[in-house]
């Protein structure tokens, strides 16, 4: 089930080995840096934008360019530990869940939750329509919008 809350550190770590081994396998190089942008990227759950992960780790690499950030999401999108969440937004988002579930997107404060239990995932008519269009899915994605509890209760 999902929750809010991330991965324990042994489940993190596990997953970083996997992606760095995964990485590696790929032909490409494992710096600290692009460590540091996957083990940010895995302990949050806030559906992170490439900015927030560089502005989180630039006092520890000064160094780091902004495009390596976004380099190293789409590496980890190639390889199925991310996906891009677009809602209408200035900034694309990506989640470290790559499982079957739903966001929840505020409207007025672009804030994105997950759900485990999706309204209409699996309907049957969907998945006939689906079929007889002849495209074959590899993943569903569900979004709910409108006004998180903190903004709704803002707006009384």
């Amino acid at each position: 089930m999902l929750s809010d809350k991330p991965a324990t550190g042994h489940e993190t770590e596990a997953r970083l080995l996997h992606i760095l081994g995964e990485v590696r396998r790929r032909g490409h190089r494992v710096t600290p840096q692009r460590v540091a942008i996957i083990r940010n990227f895995l302990n949050r759950s806030d559906h992170p934008s490439a900015e927030g992960i560089y502005r989180a780790l630039k006092p520890e690499f000064p160094m780091m360019a902004l495009s390596t950030v976004y380099a190293t999401l789409k590496l980890l999108m190639e390889v199925g530990e991310a996906v891009d969440v677009a809602p209408a937004a200035e900034h694309a988002r990506f989640d470290p869940v790559t499982g079957e579930h739903c966001h929840l997107i505020c409207l007025r404060c672009g804030s994105i939750r997950d759900l485990p239990f999706c309204p209409g995932a699996g309907d049957p008519q969907t998945a006939e329509h689906v079929r007889a269009a002849g495209f074959v899915p590899t993943r569903e994605m569900h979004e709910v919008f409108g006004l998180c509890a903190v903004c709704r209760n803002g707006a009384s």
